[in-house]
């Protein structure tokens, strides 16, 4: 099976080593880390099974089984976490997350999660939904997959874009 996330991997800038099928990344800023997914799709969907999954996902998941990005090169500290299965299940319970919404992605940058919202999966528009985890009904709909969050994370060099103010035309 061949992997959707090695062309937008490539385009992350560092040394690239794999050491057991992992991934690192280090450049002078960050550090990178892709975990090989030991697991087969039927277990992670079947982990998962009380959450509907978008596609580009379970894809990542059929790959990797969780990400650390945009860690300090010196302290691999701030950054984002892809959940593993068993961190997502335990993230949405810690945080008493409500459907629709359950978490995939781990912002140390706001202490916050970044959530498939389940009811705009098949919108069209993006699924994806950021929520405060000291006060969840603070949500920001992002509008973009998961695919699409990651290239745009890329391209931001890690920041939180969907929180910027909106800078306006003269």
């Amino acid at each position: 099976m061949s992997n959707p996330f090695e062309a937008l991997i490539s385009k992350i800038k560092g040394s690239k080593t794999s050491v057991d099928g992992n991934v690192h990344i280090k450049n002078e800023e960050y550090q990178f880390t892709f975990y090989i997914s030991n697991e087969s799709i039927t277990d992670t969907k079947e982990k998962l099974k009380s959450f509907e999954l978008p596609e580009d996902y379970v894809s990542f998941l059929s790959h990797y089984e969780s990400a650390k990005l945009f860690k300090g090169a010196k302290h691999n500290s701030g950054g984002y976490d892809v959940l593993s299965t068993e961190l997502v299940i335990g993230y949405w319970k810690a945080y008493s997350i409500d459907h629709p919404y359950y978490p995939i992605v781990w912002s140390d940058n706001s202490n916050s999660c970044i959530c498939v919202d389940q009811d705009r999966i098949h919108s069209g528009k993006g699924y994806l939904t950021w929520v405060g985890s000291i006060l969840p009904d603070d949500t920001i709909d992002i509008d973009l997959t998961f695919t699409e969050l990651l290239e745009q994370l890329i391209e931001h060099d890690g920041i939180e874009f969907w929180d910027q103010p909106i800078e306006e035309e003269e």
